[in-house]
C-alpha cells in the first residue's frame, strides 16, 4: 500500500491498498479500532473485489509522489516472473522481478491514468544487468526533474538509483478511463 494527502482535504491521509483494480481508502488518523474490526473490513473490500479480474501486479512504493502539475500521484509496482509464489530453485517465494510506473488523478473517484512498459532496476554489482529479487521501497522527487528510486536487492542489500522525470514521464502511456493493469497484460508467446 501508499500513502497519499488527499488534495481536496489536506488533513485526511490517503492510502492507495491495491493496484488493479485501483483502490483508495481514507486512514482512520483519529480514533482507535480494535485489529480485528480493521481485519473485517479489509477482508469485507477484498470480498467485493473477488469477481474482477485482475492482474499479478504486487504492491507499491510507500508513498505516491504528488505530480501537482498533471493532477496526478505517480507510483511503481511490481510483478513476479512467474506470477506464482511458489518456493523454487531460485527463491522461497516472488522473483524474477519486474517494475512498472503508474499514475492515478488525484481526484476522487480514483482511476488509473497512466502505466509504464515492465522494467528492472540496476544490479549493484553490475549495471546491466538485475538482481532477481527486487523491490522498491521509496520514490521521492530530488528538486523538479529527478525521480529517486531506493529498493532492496535479494532482501539482503540496498540501493538508490536516480532517474530523470522527463524519461518516467516518457515512458507512461494515457490509460483511458475504465481501463485497468490487466487489461495491458499480453499472454507471453512461445517461440515455435
Amino acid at each position: 500500500m501508499a500513502l497519499m494527502q488527499d488534495v481536496s482535504d489536506p488533513q485526511q491521509l490517503l492510502s492507495l491498498t491495491w493496484v488493479d483494480p485501483i483502490t483508495v481508502i481514507p486512514v482512520n488518523t483519529k480514533k482507535k479500532r480494535r485489529l480485528q474490526e480493521n481485519n473485517n473490513e479489509s477482508v469485507q473490500r477484498r470480498l467485493k473485489q473477488e469477481k474482477v479480474q485482475k492482474s499479478h501486479i504486487h504492491g507499491t512504493n510507500a508513498f505516491m509522489v504528488l505530480l501537482a502539475d498533471r493532477d496526478e500521484f505517480l507510483g511503481m509496482a511490481h510483478f513476479h516472473r512467474p506470477n506464482d509464489r511458489k518456493p523454487n530453485q531460485y527463491a522461497r517465494f516472488g522473483h524474477h522481478y519486474t517494475h512498472a510506473f503508474y499514475t492515478i488523478n488525484t481526484q476522487q473517484p480514483f482511476r488509473l491514468t497512466g502505466l509504464s512498459p515492465e522494467f528492472v532496476l540496476p544490479s549493484a554489482q553490475y549495471s546491466e544487468d538485475a538482481e532477481i529479487i527486487q523491490f522498491a521501497s521509496g520514490l521521492e522527487l530530488n528538486g523538479d526533474d529527478q525521480l529517486v528510486i531506493a529498493y532492496g536487492m535479494n532482501d539482503c542489500e540496498a540501493a538508490v538509483v536516480q532517474v530523470d522525470l522527463r524519461t518516467v514521464h516518457n515512458l507512461i502511456r494515457p490509460v483511458e478511463a475504465g481501463k485497468q493493469v490487466v487489461d495491458f497484460m499480453e499472454p507471453l508467446k512461445r517461440k515455435t
